[in-house]
């Protein structure tokens, strides 16, 4: 027996050796001098600062000015174009010549000579035209029109769903970075007792009051909160950098929540109602159902003819811009495709099909959106179960850390029970927080699929 715990002793030295030496470079790590500039932040300020300043919300307002400009593109179906031409030519082709004298009102007797008829010499004739042309009947367009208003009507609506969703993301970012605050709170805390447990361990194994293996426990456990200490911290580092991501924040700096981690204003069920619920990605998808069907339309209407009225106004010379002669023409064009190798009829049937699609798109996201909502409530829920719960375990766990470490102190307790109590208060406490964090984050979710925010 005895033979035992000689192997047992050593084979702990063994290991708080070994621990020691692995734990060196993260504790080097945590030890250096963190010379990166600090920035408190509520989440008000962070929310109103990512909407100004967030990729994806910028990125969303550029497509609704893109669509906006398409819009503006279609008031061709109704509006004239006008335009303004000069051309140039020099020839001595026989009709041409005689042509351009005519246009410039400068025909003699003398341009009646059968030779210079037949033979003339090089002719100069610079045209300056206006033209306009006033779309009268497009029935198509009309149609696209009204297409490209829907597409605009959604992209708005997808702005506006990019801006909540960005919120929801910069709430969880905030609320996790709340979360890894309060976890090395704790964490610092329980490093603390366990440092002051291993102080009165060594006092106690130098008087051989206890055994090398309960000092030798109480050393690993101060490396081993050490070590969490060390990876939340560096878990805090990344989730403030996707902080400063989010809010488009390009200086060093480390980002501090000065909101503290509490139980957020839940939302009631009477304010959820999964059948009827709407937000702005539905909508969205909705417009975009309507623009299908007007492209379904337009499609059909490409077999009536189309309407269109022009004219033209021109001043001929033997000078550039010159107005020696002066004609117009006015006239107008029914044009009706009767067969286009059945291109027509495939623009028909690509469109009924891209209706079909955008159709079943917005079933499924209502149905989707409807379980989302469902989901969330269930995970609010669960959320606050696991709320008391930890609150009743963290109570627990206090208690009988608090009498075991009394027991302790009388020598009538060991220093492994000890640790045990110590490593379930801090495990209760932790799992507090992770109920808290998932309790606020349920709230969020339901903000965002119900789109209505409760009070901070």
């Amino acid at each position: 027996m005895r033979t035992i715990n000689k192997m047992t002793n050593k084979i702990l030295v063994l290991l708080a050796g070994v621990m020691v030496f692995s734990f060196q470079p993260i504790l080097a790590q945590s030890n250096a001098t963190d010379t990166t500039d600090v920035r408190e932040m509520s989440l008000q300020e962070a929310l109103a600062i990512t909407e100004e300043a967030s990729f994806e919300i910028r990125m969303a307002e550029a497509d609704m000015e893109k669509t906006r400009s398409q819009f503006r593109q279609t008031n061709a179906a109704f509006l004239p174009q006008l335009s303004i031409e000069e051309t140039g030519v020099s020839t001595n082709d026989p009709l041409n010549v005689f042509g351009f004298k005519l246009k410039q009102e400068a025909v003699t007797q003398a341009d009646f000579n059968p030779t210079r008829l037949n033979d003339p010499d090089a002719y100069d004739n610079f045209t300056t035209t206006f033209k306009a042309q006033q779309p009268l009947f497009n029935a198509d367009a009309i149609f696209q029109r009204r297409a490209v208003k829907n597409q605009l009507e959604a992209a708005k609506k997808k702005m506006e769903g990019t801006i909540k969703h960005v919120r929801y993301k910069v709430k969880d970012t905030y609320y996790q970075l709340q979360l890894m605050e309060k976890q090395d709170e704790v964490i610092t805390q329980s490093l603390e007792v366990a440092q002051e447990n291993e102080r009165q361990a060594k006092n106690y194994y130098e008087q051989n009051m206890i055994n090398k293996a309960d000092y030798l426990a109480a050393k690993v456990r101060v490396l081993e909160l050490k070590s969490r200490q060390s990876k939340v911290r560096d878990q805090r580092k990344t989730v403030q950098d996707n902080f400063r991501y989010l809010l488009n924040i390009k200086e060093d700096i480390a980002i501090e929540a000065t909101d503290s981690l509490q139980m957020r204003p839940g939302i009631s069920d009477e304010m959820i109602d999964a059948e009827n619920s709407t937000n702005a990605k539905l909508q969205a998808m909705k417009y975009r159902l309507s623009a299908a069907k007007e492209m379904q339309r337009s499609s059909k209407f490409n077999f009536i003819p189309s309407i269109n009225l022009f004219g033209s106004y021109e001043f001929n010379d033997e000078v550039p811009f010159g107005t020696q002669g002066d004609s117009y023409m006015i006239g107008a064009t029914l044009k009706w495709d009767l067969f286009k190798g059945f291109e027509n009829v495939g623009k028909v049937m690509e469109s009924k099909a891209q209706y079909k699609k955008a159709e079943l798109a917005y079933e499924s996201s209502l149905f989707k959106n409807k379980m989302e909502i469902q989901q969330a409530q269930r995970s609010l829920d669960q959320a606050q179960e696991q709320l008391q719960f930890a609150k009743a375990s963290v109570e627990q766990a206090e208690e009988d850390f608090r009498i075991r470490n009394n027991r302790y102190e009388q020598g009538m307790e060991k220093m492994t029970d000890l640790l045990q109590a110590e490593t379930k208060l801090l495990q209760s406490k932790l799992q507090r927080l992770n109920a808290l964090y998932q309790y606020n984050l349920s709230v969020a979710t339901l903000e965002l699929l119900l789109e209505r925010e409760m009070p901070y």
